[in-house]
């Protein structure tokens, strides 16, 4: 049994943003394009683009299929809170404020290593 978010998992299968990055490097085009080299790259880029969306869509779906065996448990916010405290860089915004939240909430982030039976605390 595994503790994962569904952001985690879709980075484990290489979907992890919203967008298809295909066309980041392919933007270059010092004098133009043909109005042919147009549409077929404007062809090429939606069939990438789709192939990804349901590639995407297969992982969340496999995802939910996953929580819903009992495969793989999802962390609640606590945990979230507590791994980005301990692990998150110090200058990060994010990683303040996480460590913020556990001491708020009396949270020892520093020498929390309990990660296997952690229990919700909700």
């Amino acid at each position: 049994m595994q503790r994962l978010t569904l952001d985690e998992y879709l980075g484990l299968h290489g979907v992890s943003l919203p967008i298809s990055d295909y066309t980041l490097d392919k933007c270059r085009f010092p004098h133009g394009l043909s109005e042919r080299q147009k549409r077929t790259f404007q062809r090429d880029v939606q069939k990438h683009a789709a192939a990804y969306q349901e590639k995407r869509a297969a992982a969340i779906r496999e995802y939910e299929h996953l929580v819903a065996v009992g495969e793989i448990v999802p962390k609640d916010r606590i945990q979230v809170t507590i791994e980005r405290a301990k692990f998150g860089h110090p200058d990060n915004a994010s990683t303040q404020a996480a460590r913020r939240v556990c001491e708020k909430r009396h949270i020892d982030w520093e020498n929390y290593t309990d990660w296997e039976t952690y229990v919700s605390a909700s």
